[in-house]
């Protein structure tokens, strides 16, 4: 338990040639007992002021110190020269930020380039740049690679944060999808309308397509041009099942399994709920797709 004297002898000073840094907010009889042996006869967590995030000094005075030694049943013949501390503090380094933010993102061969930073002194601790802090424009198709917001933190104390924050550009060698050809919407797209080029590219950009297999058979949303850069959100996966189809419709009921034929009224993939038509009664009923061309109403046992 950290006790605390009533009144203030911590005063703001300029700093003497002779001032301890310590981790901690606040001035421990066990800091002063280092310059004052008297001291260490009081309790260790005895607390005797505080000092400043910034690590401006503060002086103890010592004839303020000979009076609180008395008061806890400690007498001093003569009162001590006055003593100094102030808050271990720095200014991250490029390193310390690059390491927190390769630690960040998690990605071994990222480059990260550090063109700004912020350079008010924190308090000593961990630089930590956490994933979520990047700040960047959801429509910006080149984000990352331009200079970005990242706002990290110093942790210090007991799991407490100093803001800081850094400009950084993103990138590594990177593989991308790129249309060979035009490829028209709404048909498969064939492994040779696809080409893969490598480049410099953010690894940080999850909206594109990264390998043919991303790509071959899924269906282009809009028509894509010869030599773009395919992205996730103009493609998609080809249905299952076609509106029109022929389906093999299996009915599990109980530890009873029923096949028959029926025709799709919808497009769907696989695990998508879609309307099936009885072509003897002519009546529509929804049914789970199981896979190519295959449907299933109830389950298996």
């Amino acid at each position: 338990m950290i006790l605390a004297i009533p009144i203030l002898l911590a005063v703001a000073v300029s700093e003497p040639e002779q001032c301890q840094a310590i981790d901690r907010e606040y001035i421990l009889a066990r800091d002063v007992a280092a310059m004052v042996p008297a001291f260490a006869q009081l309790s260790v967590d005895f607390s005797l002021g505080y000092v400043p995030l910034s690590g401006e000094p503060r002086i103890l005075k010592g004839t303020d110190l000979q009076n609180i030694a008395k008061n806890r049943g400690v007498e001093m013949a003569t009162a001590p020269a006055d003593v100094c501390f102030k808050r271990r503090t720095f200014v991250p380094s490029s390193d310390q930020l690059r390491d927190a933010m390769m630690a960040g993102i998690g990605i071994p061969d990222a480059k990260i380039e550090i063109t700004s930073a912020s350079q008010h002194r924190a308090p000593s601790g961990d630089v930590v740049f956490p994933r979520a802090g990047l700040q960047f424009t959801e429509n910006q198709l080149d984000k990352y690679i331009k200079d970005v917001l990242w706002r990290g933190y110093v942790r210090y104390g007991e799991d407490r944060r100093f803001d800081i924050w850094a400009k950084v550009r993103i990138t590594a060698t990177m593989t991308r999808v790129v249309a060979a050809a035009n490829i028209p919407a709404g048909k498969p797209i064939q492994a040779g309308q696809l080409r893969l080029e490598t480049g410099e590219d953010s690894p940080l950009d999850e909206t594109v397509v990264r390998s043919l297999e991303e790509a071959t058979g899924f269906v282009a949303k809009t028509p894509l041009h010869k030599a773009s850069v395919i992205r996730k959100n103009q493609i998609e996966r080809a249905p299952d099942v076609a509106r029109g189809d022929v389906v093999t419709v299996h009915v599990f009921e109980g530890a009873a399994h029923l096949s028959m034929e029926g025709r799709a009224q919808q497009d769907g993939v696989k695990g998508a709920s879609i309307l099936v038509r009885n072509p003897s009664s002519g009546k529509d009923f929804r049914a789970q797709v199981t896979g190519k061309d295959q449907v299933t109403i109830g389950q298996i046992q």
